[in-house]
């Protein structure tokens, strides 16, 4: 699946975005612990306070949800007006 980083995201990751093949890796869920492990920095953001919005193929998610090999996946911080 392909990930991409947004705004202070990508600073946290150093990368804009990635490729990454893992089996185990089957629901949205799954797919934040295995970045909160592999980003430390990003653990509070996604597991404890769940701020990040998340995309998958263009569709905003807010609940777990499956996900497989060949989805687009968007991480952002939430977008605020003024």
């Amino acid at each position: 699946m392909k990930i991409k980083y947004f705004s202070w995201i990508k600073d946290i990751t150093k990368k804009d975005n990635e490729e990454i093949t893992n089996n185990k890796i089957n629901d949205l869920k799954s797919l934040k612990k295995f970045l909160s492990k592999r980003y430390p920095n990003l653990q509070d953001h996604l597991i404890k306070d769940d701020i990040l919005r998340i995309a998958i193929n263009l569709e905003y998610i807010s609940k777990n949800k499956k996900i497989n090999s060949k989805d687009i996946i968007a991480i952002f911080p939430p977008v605020s007006g003024g």
